[in-house]
């Protein structure tokens, strides 16, 4: 009968626990997973890319669509510590929200309800 492993390494070639405190589940052995995600560079956060995007697409397109999504999008990535994203699609949305006729209408029309 074969023995069912509780470990969550799913390398089929890696030493089973020995018992000695040197197998896969001690500390020393794998490294945090925040460890292993800090290790990776080059990607591109999706809520800071969409924050970018949407600010593009507020710029160049339909604003009162997409300035409202570059403006949420740019605060879940501020919150999330995604400073220079963050600051990008903020940047953006203001652009957008200026050249928007459409927005600047609505803020206008807003000063004249009492």
């Amino acid at each position: 009968m074969k023995k069912m492993s509780l470990s969550l390494n799913t390398d089929p070639d890696s030493d089973q626990d020995s018992g000695n405190g040197e197998g896969p589940g001690t500390p020393d052995s794998t490294p945090p997973a925040d460890q292993e995600n800090s290790r990776q560079s080059g990607g591109i956060s999706i809520i800071g890319g969409g924050a970018v995007a949407f600010g593009l697409l507020g710029i160049f397109s339909m604003g009162y669509i997409f300035v409202p999504l570059a403006l949420i999008c740019s605060l879940i990535a501020l919150f999330m510590g995604q400073m220079s994203w963050a600051f990008i699609g903020l940047l953006l949305t203001v652009a957008g929200f200026i050249t928007s006729p459409v927005l600047l209408g609505i803020l206008g029309i807003a000063w004249l309800i009492p």
